[in-house]
């Protein structure tokens, strides 16, 4: 296969050519070519795939409590049509071990590279938080974690303050499992001795996490001043405001950063009140994207990177060359799988996706297959409206 861009963003530049992919590969870029068949996209940008790392659900799909081998399937399409070419579940503790099987039947959709549990041991904190406990701290169920991920288990976000956790953040350390730190309650020093002791990664900076004060810079500070850890960054200028993230970047690099999206099953879904009986719960998604509890707390995304990607271009004036490392490389290098992915380059796996003016996915390929093309139509599951008895909100 060769496909023909004027603008295909390789790891060593931006550039105008041909991309050819044999066996999965990119075997090589060229500036012209006689060949016959090429796929000609035009002036449309051709961009690394998202490796979204932080992913509860999307497109009425959701990996949390409850899913068949069918729910799983519709989550990595529905990933794939937001150009996602790599995942990490986040999958609720009754959904490891399913997740893990799917990751091994190669279905047509977002690639399983490791599976992400945030929690269970968290401690709510932030704007409209709320202190909801947490469950017992148990090893046992942490060696249960790992049994039913299979190998594939490979982030664990905790709150590291919570009394008795020292045990099982050694047993994950120990297993090769990176730890994020996440809803937690830590000042400044706190999170400081946690990044020391093996903590990583900062889950979703600066959100559900201790601000910055002029007299503790909290979590987020000790996030933001520590260039060994990798960032989450969720940049939908919803979960952090514009502004917010302009200091982010001007304090930290974007090298040390991984966009996500934390998005939930409400991704995809239209505006409205959503009132589920069996979660005993109401939902509010606006019609500017945001999810909100009936509390109005956040939770979670409805907006996917690829939303991200056009709020740091299109509204803080950010290169597309600056964005693409942070939602493929960066993450990519965190995890180890840089080596076969998270740039285009010769020798490197062909996950790329194309996408419109509008930053939506138009076609979507992991290792040279597509698993997405726009013209199939958008992907949602019908059953998730009938679930959770949508009613629209009134308009002033």
């Amino acid at each position: 296969m060769i496909i023909k861009s004027k603008r295909i963003y390789m790891e060593d530049g931006l550039k105008d050519g041909f991309l050819v992919i044999e066996e999965g590969k990119i075997k090589e870029f060229m500036n012209s070519t006689d060949a016959e068949g090429v796929i000609d996209y035009g002036n449309m940008r051709v961009l690394p795939g998202i490796f979204d790392t932080h992913n509860h659900g999307t497109c009425g799909y959701g990996l949390m409590d409850k899913g068949t081998r069918e729910t799983i399937a519709g989550y990595l399409k529905g990933c794939a049509s937001q150009g996602i070419t790599g995942v990490f579940p986040t999958a609720g503790l009754s959904m490891i071990s399913a997740v893990a099987d799917a990751a091994a039947e190669n279905l047509k959709g977002a690639q399983i590279l490791g599976i992400h549990s945030e929690g269970p041991w968290l401690n709510r904190t932030g704007e409209k938080g709320i202190k909801t406990g947490w469950p017992e701290v148990s090893i046992e169920t942490a060696k249960q974690m790992v049994s039913d991920g299979k190998g594939l288990l490979k982030l664990v976000a905790l709150a590291p303050e919570i009394p008795g956790i020292d045990s099982v953040i050694e047993y994950f350390l120990s297993e090769g499992i990176t730890l994020a730190l996440a809803h937690s309650d830590a000042n400044y020093e706190d999170a400081k001795r946690a990044y020391k002791k093996g903590f990583s990664v900062s889950t979703h900076t600066g959100n559900v996490m201790t601000g910055m004060h002029h007299r503790d810079v909290g979590g987020l500070g000790a996030a933001l001043l520590n260039n060994e850890v990798a960032s989450e960054v969720i940049c939908d200028g919803m979960h952090i405001c514009p502004e917010m993230l302009q200091i982010y970047f001007r304090i930290k690099k974007p090298e040390h950063f991984m966009m996500i999206s934390d998005c939930t099953p409400f991704s995809g879904a239209p505006e409205g009140s959503y009132r589920g009986l069996e979660q005993g719960m109401t939902i509010n998604v606006s019609k500017d994207g945001f999810v909100l509890t009936d509390t109005g707390r956040l939770m979670g995304s409805s907006q996917p990177v690829l939303y991200g990607v056009s709020v740091l271009v299109e509204k803080l004036g950010m290169s597309m060359e600056t964005v693409w490392p942070m939602f493929s490389l960066n993450p990519c290098r965190t995890y180890g799988f840089d080596k076969e992915k998270g740039s285009l380059r010769a020798g490197k796996d062909a996950d790329f996706t194309v996408i419109t003016e509008d930053y939506r996915a138009a076609e979507t390929f992991v290792m040279g297959r597509k698993v997405y093309d726009m013209d199939e139509g958008p992907v949602f599951n019908p059953d998730f409206l009938k679930e959770w008895g949508r009613e629209e909100i009134p308009h002033e």
